[in-house]
């Protein structure tokens, strides 16, 4: 049921300016509840129309008047419009305070928001990946709609947040978007990382969203067994295509590098030390951090027969890596041919952790450096799945074993017990 509303615009004659002026005023009803704002213009009592509301002036600056005040009449119509269509509630003020947060000069979400994004965009390429961005991207899209469909806003200022506006958001990103708990829980980081960039800018005085804590889920990591790797080492692909990115996996897979990094990997990343051993030290895309792997066995065998023969300076690439979407869209053909229920590129860098690497006693310290990660912390969630590992293969021991070992009948035990015990 759409409420009665209605605009009027009317001049303040009781404050008369020095100028002889009086400040033009609008006033907004909602279902018999009103409110009133200031237009910030101003007009002499004579030329003002109180039925239409409106100068009767001919002048330049009396039509720019009439024309403010339709575009403020316009937009309250758009507002409601707005807020009545998502069942938002409809207030006098709720209208109010949408069309003075637009207009408004105070630091605004959406249009700090924005700004953020344009910097981001800039150093992509350079210091910033390109997934990152569209991240951030995607979460300002999301809260564009929330505050529009929700709020019934075009942005809101950030003095007006409260601790209630994101837990909102995250029941209208659950809800209403039908988003994952860890794709809310990225979305809110974001949001929040706005809020701390204001207050670092003196945009804000303190955080609204300090006691809120975002949820998130332990992704499980999927790795391939050594029975499942040497699936796809003993399956060559017949399409030439597919078969390089069967090459690159499995070298993926002997060297723990990320796709973005094997993309990158140039010949100044490899170098041989003084006891002939290659190593792979190369500064990870995703954090910056260093990585160094042996180039030894099987990766070494595909370094020396697939590499680049185009070049070789420092900063020829060592593979011709196709894009991404090239590489699973051929990965889903190799996960056919080795009878696999699911494959991605990214489970190599998971298997070289796991069946690779911490299945065959590599320290966890030496496969952190190896990964090029931050913290231990990160390479600890691989020795949560080798125990989860260690876990299926005894169940599977177990299996094997049932039917292959009897245990003495108990009464014949006990006689053994006894006689031992006399």
């Amino acid at each position: 049921m759409r409420s009665t509303f209605s605009i009027l615009f009317y001049i303040n004659r009781q404050k008369v300016k020095k100028n002889g002026k009086c400040p033009v005023m609008g006033r907004i009803t909602v279902d018999g509840k009103l409110t009133q704002f200031s237009t910030g213009e101003e007009i002499a009592p004579a030329l003002w129309n109180v039925k239409k509301g409106r100068s009767t002036g001919k002048d330049k600056v009396d039509r720019e008047l009439n024309q403010k005040l339709e575009e403020y009449e316009r937009k309250l119509v758009k507002y409601y419009n707005r807020q009545v269509e998502e069942d938002a509630c409809v207030t006098a003020e709720s209208l109010k305070n949408a069309l003075l947060t637009a207009k408004s000069g105070i630091p605004m979400l959406l249009a700090e928001f924005r700004a953020h994004n344009g910097e981001y965009l800039k150093g992509v390429g350079i210091v910033k990946s390109k997934g990152s961005y569209y991240s951030y991207v995607h979460a300002y899209n999301n809260l564009e709609k929330f505050i529009q469909q929700k709020c019934g806003l075009e942005d809101i200022a950030f003095r007006e947040l409260q601790p209630s506006f994101i837990e909102d958001f995250e029941f209208f990103l659950r809800f209403n978007r039908g988003f994952s708990v860890n794709t809310v829980f990225n979305v809110l980081m974001k949001l929040k990382h706005m809020v701390h960039r204001a207050i670092s800018r003196g945009m804000l005085r303190k955080n609204p969203f300090a006691d809120y804590k975002c949820r998130q889920e332990e992704t499980a990591r999927r790795w391939l067994s050594r029975t499942e790797l040497n699936r796809i080492l003993c399956n060559p692909m017949a399409n030439e295509k597919a078969e390089r990115v069967r090459i690159l996996f499995i070298f993926s897979a002997f060297t723990g590098l990320a796709y973005a990094d094997l993309h990158n990997l140039s010949y100044g990343d490899i170098s041989t030390d003084g006891q002939g051993v290659t190593w792979i030290r190369l500064r990870r895309k995703k954090t910056g951090t260093q990585a160094i792997v042996p180039l030894t066995g099987i990766a070494s065998d595909i370094y020396s027969k697939y590499r680049n023969p185009t070049g070789n300076d420092e900063n020829s690439k060592v593979f011709n890596v196709p894009y991404y979407a090239l590489i699973h869209y051929y990965m889903e053909e190799i996960r056919q041919a080795a009878g696999l229920d699911a494959l991605s590129f990214h489970q190599a860098r998971h298997t070289f952790s796991t069946t690779v690497c911490l299945s065959n006693g590599v320290p966890i310290e030496t496969l952190s450096r190896m990964l090029g990660h931050k913290n231990i912390s990160t390479t600890q969630i691989y020795a949560k799945i080798t125990n989860q590992k260690v876990d299926e293969d005894m169940q599977a021991l177990k299996k094997r074993l049932d039917g292959k070992y009897h245990f003495p009948q108990a009464n014949h035990l006990q006689t053994n017990l006894q006689q031992t015990a006399i």
